[in-house]
């Protein structure tokens, strides 16, 4: 259960609005918040730095407030230093079980998100990290996307490359299920054709067959005692392409998976498929990060 959690917040408007849709973290058995901003040391050096704290300060119970409004025992701090660092590291030390960001566009709260601050995030965490999408429309109003009166768990699309960090996430799942909130997983695998090579496309037949016992088990894995609607689906082509597709195309609420952590090469998670569907679904993203061994 996933009872603590960190909201980072930069206190913008962005992040106003963020807050007051979280009352769906419920679903995810969350009962407390730490909401978390981190000035950076540059700011917090400023001659000007006591007024703007005090506008800080000001802003950061507001939020504090919306959160307890929702039902939740809230904290609230300022934590000056590096954001990306700060964040990871107060939810390690302290034991939260979950993080969550705003994204706007392709950009996140505090930064772009090539080189910003919840990419660095991503890049460093250990803890499940929960995307929420924001966007501008024409005429420049922020909203919350993907977040419905039914939260975000009730329809889940759970990619999978049956990795061990995929399999680390399905762990989640089944826990998220346990809530009794899930009505509806789709249990989705991509046959990467950029990983097949050319002689060995005749045998995607047997690849498939495989594959689909696999999905077939962890079903059967999370049926098990729970009334969940679960179906299969079997696609081949770009990872990239068709988890994308299929969110489009469905009326899932929020997308699940596996991602590399810390102490895995850089370059292996920037190429990764886990992060171009961060910056690009228009649902709630939800990333399991591996733990090293």
């Amino acid at each position: 259960m996933m009872e603590r959690a960190i909201i980072a917040t930069d206190l913008s408007e962005a992040s106003d609005i963020m807050v007051k849709h979280m009352g769906f973290l419920k679903d995810f058995g969350v009962t407390s918040l730490l909401l978390l901003q981190c000035p950076d040391y540059q700011e917090v050096a400023s001659e000007v730095f006591p007024y703007v704290a005090t506008i800080q300060t000001e802003a950061i119970e507001r939020q504090k407030e919306d959160l307890q409004g929702l039902g939740f025992a809230v904290e609230s701090r300022i934590s000056p230093g590096n954001a990306k660092r700060e964040i990871n590291r107060i939810a390690e030390e302290e034991g939260f079980s979950l993080v969550v960001v705003g994204s706007q566009g392709r950009s996140l709260l505090g930064g772009a998100f090539l080189g910003g601050v919840a990419h660095e995030v991503m890049l460093g965490t250990r803890k499940p990290l929960l995307i929420i999408r924001l966007q501008v429309d024409e005429q420049k109003h922020l909203s919350v996307t993907g977040i419905s009166e039914d939260g975000v768990a009730k329809r889940i699309l759970f990619a999978t490359d049956f990795s061990p960090g995929a399999e680390g996430a399905f762990a989640h799942l089944e826990q998220l299920i346990a809530t009794g909130n899930v009505k509806q997983i789709t249990l989705l695998h991509v046959q990467d054709r950029s990983h097949i090579e050319p002689h060995l496309v005749e045998r995607l037949e047997e690849f498939n067959t495989i594959d689909k016992d696999r999905l077939e088990e962890m079903k059967t894995r999370l049926s098990s005692g729970n009334k969940v609607k679960i179906e299969t689906k079997l696609i081949y082509g770009d990872p990239h392409t068709e988890i994308l597709r299929e969110l489009e195309e469905s009326d899932a609420t929020m997308v699940m998976m596996g991602t590399q952590g810390r102490g895995f090469l850089r370059e292996l998670f920037v190429g990764s498929v886990s992060q171009y569907i961060a910056r690009r679904a228009q649902v709630p993203v939800f990333l399991i990060p591996i733990k090293p061994e």
